[in-house]
């Protein structure tokens, strides 16, 4: 495993290229807008992710007499079918059908399949001549570059760097405009459609009955590698089958709308058996196992089968987005690559990955399928155990509220603060712990970093006429959780939950405790603004301000996003901004802030342009955690802005209700 200053390096590399941070912002900017739009097309989203997680986990439960009965069938039709177990057997089993067959140059549709067994060099070491017949991955060959992402290889090269790189390769002025491109690359590649003996593909989705193979692209090349040449090869992961027509074609309807946001890909081919336009064409299908099959038995990894290759999760992840597929892939990208690359290549590579992830659970709310990704993330980090001091011992510290405690008054007598902590200053009010059917729960950065938040929140439903007690000193284990310390975890939940059991409502002005405590199974527990929202009172603010929001990554995760909104929406006299960024993560992420500060802050970046055009009067957040975060990145860039907690914007620049 690579140290983590060596990590740091090369992560400062990739921060440092701006081309590679305007073309990311370009298209993702673009995509956030219209994946929504597309899916809506399907109906509920809900409902897609139901009927996607059932069409895959059947079908993996069933896989070993599925794939038996579509050999069968296969080979009955002429077709040569075989099974590959890891990625050296499968480039030894492809370069030797290729040579029996006299084949000196393979084009190829995009497979990331194929860069998972690392095909393209040994064939090339070999003699054979590979080209590239996806647009993108064309542009990545000819670069000596790797794929960034799923479906958009390329998505991290801007149209000005591929104009560049076609001038010098064609040797003439090729202008920064798409057609012109993708015309002067198809006139070359014709040559190559008609001359070459063998195509090869990835594939889309199996299904059993019938048994068809089906690829979807957007430029023909696929239908064109499949068809021309004398061999045509078809490389499939072995999660890829459906038990039918039905369960292939939705998923080939979801599978555009969730990647780039667009209703339908140009082509859709269909194979049933050799396309014999001409005596003597073979079809060779080979499956690919490489880790999969022990991942079936893994209640964990298994959740990942069911990836239909999208790439959503990458589009809404703050640290791809600043990074690339560059900085967070070994061969898959982002958080789930982070599981793939622990089914191919092993939980110790994939641990490399997993302390990049900033645990944000953004993408566990975009994915069709429904996998849980950073909850598996989580997982490996607790099977492999982290090797960052920050990430073994500060959980820890953070869970044990003395030495937490300790780190708070540290902090209070550096910075010259008077108060104390939020339990002191409810102990001297006689309301910790005390008798009540409602109680605040703080968390740990409210409890000894942030007071005035759990004061401030406590006044204010005094004011609005409710009896509410305090409850605290014990730790949600948010911190434990995220980096794989499972059993204290479990401990602190359960702890929590038998103290909190006492209420009949508990009130949370944390929406990473509320995530984490909801996780851990207490029932009765409400952000504060659903509270309030609950309540039917109406706040008018004292003047129009301008609000923008940062909706914290954990409101998303606990499903409270649209009660957020809802709130803010119902209070007077304000112009509440509304804009994508208020949906990215700050790049805090408890611990992650420290433990990569050039990311975090590049991750914060991101909006720093919104935040100059528009200039709000407030950024209003509901995490503690982010609260600082922001304060910090808004001091930096000198902006006349004011960070605060919802429960500061009401209390203080709001009129109550009487």
């Amino acid at each position: 495993m690579k140290l983590l200053p060596e990590l740091k390096e090369e992560l400062g590399i990739l921060l440092n290229n701006r081309n590679l941070r305007v073309a990311l912002e370009r298209v993702i900017s673009r995509y956030v807008k219209t994946r929504e739009a597309s899916l809506s097309i399907l109906g509920d989203f809900g409902d897609i992710r139901k009927r996607l997680v059932d069409i895959k986990d059947s079908a993996i439960d069933e896989a070993y007499s599925i794939w038996d009965s579509i050999a069968n069938r296969l080979e009955e039709r002429g077709t040569f079918f075989t099974e590959l177990a890891d990625a050296k057997v499968a480039r030894e089993k492809i370069l030797d059908v290729l040579k029996e067959n006299g084949v000196h140059l393979l084009i190829k549709s995009k497979s990331i399949t194929s860069e998972e067994i690392g095909l393209n060099l040994a064939l090339e070491a070999s003699g054979i001549k590979v080209v590239e017949t996806d647009l993108g991955e064309r542009i990545l060959q000819l670069m000596g570059d790797k794929p960034s992402h799923l479906i958009v290889p390329a998505i991290h090269r801007t149209k000005e760097e591929i104009a560049e790189l076609f001038s010098k390769y064609y040797n003439e002025d090729i202008p920064p405009d798409p057609f012109v491109i993708t015309k002067k690359v198809r006139e070359e590649f014709r040559s190559y459609f008609l001359s070459a003996k063998a195509g090869f593909t990835g594939i889309n989705v199996v299904s059993a009955d019938p048994t068809y193979f089906y690829l979807m692209t957007n430029e023909g090349n696929g239908r064109l590698c499949a068809t021309l040449p004398d061999v045509y090869i078809t490389l499939a992961g072995w999660e890829k089958i459906v038990r039918n027509l039905s369960d292939a074609i939705f998923i080939l309807k979801v599978l555009p709308k969730s990647a780039v946001g667009i209703d339908f890909s140009s082509y859709v081919s269909i194979f049933a058996a050799p396309f014999r336009w001409k005596d003597g064409r073979k079809w060779y299908v080979f499956v690919l196992d490489n880790g999969r099959k022990k991942a079936r038995e893994d209640r964990y990894l298994r959740h990942a089968l069911r990836c239909i290759r999208c790439g959503a999760c990458m589009m809404v992840c703050p640290v791809y987005r600043v990074l690339s597929g560059h900085g967070f892939s070994k061969i898959y990208m982002g958080g789930i690559g982070v599981i793939w690359t622990a089914i191919t290549q092993g939980l110790e590579e994939a641990a490399q990955l997993a302390e990049l992830c900033a645990s944000c659970g953004r993408c566990n709310t975009v994915c069709p399928a429904a996998i849980p990704i950073s909850d598996i993330i989580e997982e490996i980090r607790f099977r492999v155990g982290s090797t960052n001091l920050l990430e073994k011992y500060a959980p820890i510290v953070v869970a044990d509220r003395r030495k937490f405690s300790s780190l708070g008054e540290v902090r209070r007598i550096v910075r010259l603060e008077e108060e104390g902590s939020f339990l002191e200053w409810a102990f001297k009010r006689g309301l910790l712990d005390k008798s009540s059917d409602t109680a605040i729960y703080g968390g740990c950065v409210v409890e000894e970093f942030l007071p005035k938040v759990g004061i401030q929140s406590v006044i204010l439903l005094e004011k609005l006429g409710f009896n509410v007690a305090v409850s605290g000193g014990l730790c949600c284990g948010l911190p434990l959780r995220v980096y794989g310390k499972k059993g204290e975890y479990l401990r602190c939940a359960y702890l929590l939950k038998d103290k909190l059991k006492r209420y009949k409502e508990v009130i949370t002005i944390c929406d990473s405790c509320y995530s984490t405590i909801v996780d851990a199974g207490f029932e009765n527990v409400k952000p504060i603004y659903e509270f309030l929202l609950d309540s039917n009172l109406v706040f008018y603010a004292r003047e129009p301000y301008r609000v923008a929001l940062h909706i914290p990554c954990h409101t998303f995760s606990a499903g409270r996003e649209g009660k957020l909104i809802e709130f803010m929406e119902s209070v007077l006299n304000i112009e509440l901004i509304r804009s994508e960024y208020e949906r990215v993560c700050c790049g805090g992420a408890g611990l992650y802030r420290y433990k990569y500060p050039s990311v975090s802050r590049a991750i914060f970046d991101v909006r720093k342009d919104f935040l100059v055009e528009v200039k709000p009067d407030f950024i209003i957040t509901t995490c503690p955690s982010c609260l600082m975060k922001l304060k910090d990145d808004i001091k930096e860039l000198h902006l006349d802005i004011e960070v605060v907690h919802l429960v500061d914007f009401i209390l203080n620049y709001t009129n109550l209700p009487l």
